[in-house]
């Protein structure tokens, strides 16, 4: 019984180090990066100036992040744990970072796209409606 409790003991005192010293985390810093890019991505495209304002800070955000990651990926920075990442991380960390920030331009690069579409659609309508008008005004005068 006296063994039974020494080795439950030993072993409790070995995962409290372990959680201490972080041996046990190999899961890797969850990013902030995917879920900006998709509160982006759900944005409602309007022709309105809140629009392009909120896609502005959205974006802002995804630029913040991907600094603050950046650092923390070379070792500059620690988490808001205050642990600074494993030097056998950086790489990995660093490849991550890459894929999300790649992830983000080319979302940032489709909706920017899109948008310009939308509002030169609406500017062609409103160019065929005053068209439209002058048309019909000449009609009328002649």
């Amino acid at each position: 019984m006296v063994k039974f409790v020494l080795i439950l003991g030993c072993l409790f005192v070995f995962e409290a180090k372990a959680d201490l010293f972080d041996f046990d985390s190999d899961k890797p810093r969850e990013s902030k990066i995917p879920a900006l890019v998709e509160k982006l991505k759900g944005l409602e495209m309007k022709e309105d100036p809140a629009y392009e304002e909120a896609f502005n800070q959205s974006v802002k955000s995804i630029e913040n992040s991907m600094e603050e990651e950046k650092l923390f990926c070379s070792g500059e920075a620690t988490d808001a744990e205050g642990k600074a990442l494993p030097k056998e991380q950086k790489q990995l960390c660093m490849r991550e970072l890459k894929k999300h920030y790649l992830n983000a331009t080319m979302t940032i690069f489709d909706i920017k796209k899109k948008y310009l579409g939308f509002i030169h659609q609406k500017q062609l309508e409103k160019l065929t409606e005053i068209q439209k008008k002058l048309k019909a005004d000449i009609e009328k005068d002649f």
